[in-house]
């Protein structure tokens, strides 16, 4: 009998012994994702409803407009990396026979003081339930996510010129331009045309909006078209300058396609706001000047402060 058991236990160990020695199958499956999956992601059908607004149809159209370059990629709760676009990522550790979850986050570079790559925060994540087979390639155009804003986040200063400017010259130079609304492509946008050689340049401060303090992401988002460099910064009471203007970076020049910008706020605000109090009053200014000899027009539109609690 203890030589049957014997034999048993033997025979055990040898096919556990010879399981163990097998290679794993590290055939991956691939996840192809590129730019035209993010184009008009966020679903925004329900926004008045969800954020209490009133928005017309320019203005929900604003919300839609984003130039996601990057995703980050999780699968089952791994967390994949971030990619540029188009991408192929390859995973390795999933069963074809499974389900898996998957999670994309769009995102896009942090211009100004901060150059990194952000995913962004404010709207909801969307998991999908995909089988992911091995030696095949996954097309995310297949099956593209869609995202809701957050409920949580936050609009306090969103603009479009669909109605007159939120801006007005920072100074009663005669000189000194506004972005005024025009009509492009059948949407309002503000424009200014600068002639270097008349000395023409635009300085201008936006209407005065609230800004919480502590535990928040802000960021700051313009969507532009622009012959000339501007310049991006924020008024802000503070506890030794009533009305101290904090440069956060710039814009470069844009002739010929429109492009999104964003500039993170919150470092800056937490910085230097007033030395009490939970929320800060920002004023937005925009500023440049148009090349010698030469007639320069700028254009700015959908531009967004949105901010939502991190903590």
């Amino acid at each position: 009998m203890k030589r049957y058991i014997y034999l048993i236990l033997s025979t055990i160990a040898i096919v556990l012994l010879v399981n163990s020695c097998k290679e794993p199958d590290l055939t991956p499956v691939y996840i192809h994702v590129v730019p035209e999956d993010f184009v008009n992601c966020i679903d925004v059908s329900n926004f008045n409803e969800t954020h209490d607004q009133n928005l017309d149809q320019e203005q929900l159209l604003a919300l839609t407009r984003h130039t996601f370059t990057h995703v980050n990629v999780y699968v089952n709760n791994k967390n994949l990396g971030c990619w540029e676009l188009p991408c192929k990522v390859p995973v390795l550790d999933v069963n074809s026979n499974d389900t898996s979850t998957l999670v994309l986050i769009p995102a896009f570079p942090m211009s100004g003081m901060t150059n990194t790559i952000s995913g962004y925060p404010f709207i909801n994540i969307c998991r999908q339930k995909v089988v992911l087979k091995k030696g095949t390639t996954y097309e995310v155009s297949d099956n593209k996510p869609v995202y809701q804003y957050s409920e949580y986040a936050k609009f306090p200063f969103f603009k479009t010129f669909s109605n007159s400017t939120p801006f007005t010259p920072s100074s009663s130079s005669l000189n000194d331009q506004n972005l005024l609304p025009t009509v492009y492509d059948g949407n309002y946008v503000g424009e200014v045309i600068l002639n270097d050689e008349d000395g023409q340049s635009f300085d201008v401060t936006s209407t005065p909006f609230i800004a919480p303090v502590g535990s928040y992401r802000t960021i700051l988002e313009i969507r532009y078209r622009s012959e000339a460099n501007i310049s991006v910064a924020i008024k802000m009471k503070t506890a030794y300058n009533p009305y101290n203007a904090y440069p956060i970076g710039g814009i470069y020049k844009s002739p010929d396609e429109w492009k999104t910008i964003h500039f993170d706020l919150t470092n800056t605000i937490n910085s230097y706001h007033s030395g009490s109090g939970s929320a800060t009053e920002l004023n937005l200014i925009l500023s440049g000047a148009g090349d010698e000899g030469t007639v320069s027009r700028v254009d700015i539109d959908d531009i967004k402060v949105i901010y939502i609690r991190t903590a």
